[in-house]
C-alpha cells in the first residue's frame, strides 16, 4: 500500500577533477550509514562498533573509554528510534564524508540534529574515524528509511539517461562574478526523470523536500542577481507535474520548486560535476 505522505531521501555527490568517483564505493557508503543506524536503533552494541576504526575518538575520548561510554548506554531500557532523510556523500580518494539529518528518541530524549560521519577505506571496508552532532531547531517528526530502497537494486548517480526526450530552457549570460544559470533541462525516462542545471560557476545548491499531500522539492542555489527564466513550467511528466522559479533579489537566491505528481514514497539522487559545474537532480518512485 502506498504511503499517505512522501519520503523523499535525498543524496549527493561532488565528482571531482582529478577522481572519478565509482557508483559502487557510492552504494557501499550508503549501505554503511543505513546499516550503522540499524545497529545503533536494534542496540546490538558489538555490530554498531563494528562500524568504527579502533583510531576513533570521540571529543577528549580515546576508542576505549568511548566504548565504555557507549557500551552503559545501549544498556538503558526501553526501545530507541534513529531516522535518516537527506543523505549527502563526499568522496575523494580513500576518504569521505556523509552527512544527514538525524531523528533521535528514546523513552526519555527526543531531538533533531545535523550528523556528519568522517571515514576511512581501511582493511577492505569503510571506517568511521570521527563523528559530529548538531542540534537543528526544528520540530522533530519521525522518519525512516524505506526497506524498499535498503533491499532493493541501487540506483547509480553517475549514470546519466539515455534516448530521452527533453525540455530545455537556456537562459542568456554575460561574464559576472555572481552565480549565473546558463540552463535548464528536464528529461523523462519511464523510471524516473532528471533535472539538470547548468551553472557558470562552482556553487553547491542547497535542497530541501516537503512531504505531505502535495510533495516538492526545494532547489536554492545562492549569490544569484539576475533570472530571465519561466516562473512556471507546466511539464506533465510523470513524476513532475510543474517546475517553479522565483529569484528573491533582496537575498540574492534563485529558488526552483519540483512540484510533484504524487504522495508517494521516492528517492532522490544527486550529483554535482565539479570540472563543468553542471548540478541535477533525479526522482525515482519507490515500487508500491
Amino acid at each position: 500500500m502506498k504511503s499517505a505522505a512522501a519520503h523523499l531521501i535525498l543524496f549527493m555527490v561532488l565528482f571531482c577533477p582529478v577522481k572519478v568517483v565509482s557508483a559502487e564505493n557510492i552504494d557501499d557508503i550508503r549501505s554503511v550509514v543505513y546499516a550503522w543506524a540499524n545497529a545503533w536503533q536494534n542496540q546490538n552494541i558489538k555490530h554498531y562498533v563494528s562500524f568504527y576504526s579502533p583510531t576513533f575518538q570521540s571529543k577528549r575520548l580515546d576508542f576505549d573509554a568511548w566504548l565504555q561510554k557507549k557500551t552503559e548506554f545501549f544498556q538503558r531500557p526501553g526501545p530507541i528510534r534513529v531516522g535518516i532523510s537527506d543523505l549527502w556523500i563526499f568522496i575523494e580518494g580513500k576518504n569521505a564524508t556523509a552527512r544527514f539529518i538525524q531523528r533521535y528518541q528514546d523513552p526519555n530524549i527526543s531531538d533533531v540534529g545535523e550528523k556528519t560521519l568522517v571515514l576511512v577505506y581501511s582493511k577492505d571496508k569503510w571506517e568511521i574515524i570521527s563523528e559530529e552532532w548538531t542540534p537543528l531547531v526544528m520540530p522533530a517528526r519521525t522518519t525512516r528509511a524505506p526497506a524498499a530502497y535498503l533491499n532493493g537494486p541501487k540506483f547509480n548517480a553517475d549514470n546519466r539517461p539515455s534516448d530521452t526526450a527533453g525540455r530545455k530552457n537556456k537562459i542568456n549570460t554575460k561574464p559576472s562574478n555572481k552565480t549565473i544559470v546558463k540552463s535548464i533541462e528536464l528529461k523523462t525516462e519511464k523510471d524516473h526523470e532528471e533535472f539538470f542545471i547548468a551553472l557558470n560557476t562552482f556553487s553547491i545548491p542547497k535542497v530541501q523536500s516537503i512531504e505531505g499531500e502535495q510533495p516538492r522539492i526545494i532547489i536554492d542555489i545562492n549569490n544569484v542577481s539576475s533570472w530571465s527564466g519561466q516562473n512556471k513550467m507546466p511539464i506533465n511528466g510523470h513524476l513532475i507535474k510543474q517546475i517553479r522559479s522565483c529569484l528573491h533579489r533582496d537575498t540574492e537566491k534563485l529558488r526552483f520548486v519540483l512540484d510533484l505528481r504524487y504522495a508517494d514514497d521516492y528517492i532522490i539522487d544527486q550529483t554535482y560535476d565539479k570540472k563543468t559545474n553542471l548540478y541535477s537532480i533525479t526522482i525515482r518512485q519507490l515500487d508500491p
